[in-house]
């Protein structure tokens, strides 16, 4: 088999679990992020961005913020990076979970 056709095949069943397990991370995404400053915090974990630097952003408490990243990851939202960053393994803009307009301040600084 050519690569092309394995590229293929994998886009082909990419898209399928893509398509089938959409309303399940939509549903476990807004039961981890239940408000708009949680929801602000786990879109601006792309990797990038410290701890430190959210929970000043997002103004959350460092307990509360450390308690989110440890949900998300133990709920498989969430990863870390080979530099020992947070990455969320999901984009809310794909969900509908962060409306337009309704940008939280803490991204709109990143």
């Amino acid at each position: 088999m050519t690569d092309d056709k394995i590229l293929d095949v994998l886009t082909d069943i990419r898209n399928w679990i893509k398509a089938g397990t959409y309303s399940a991370v939509r549903k476990t995404l807004e039961a981890a992020l239940p408000d708009k400053k949680t929801r602000a915090a786990y879109q601006m974990f792309d990797g990038t961005a410290t701890i430190e630097q959210v929970r000043a952003a997002c103004k959350m408490s460092p307990n509360s913020l450390v308690a989110l990243t440890q949900r998300c990851t133990s709920v498989g939202l969430m990863g870390v990076t080979g530099d020992k960053k947070r990455a969320r393994l999901f984009d809310l803009n794909d969900f509908g979970l962060l409306k337009n307009g309704e940008k939280a301040a803490a991204l709109d600084e990143k």
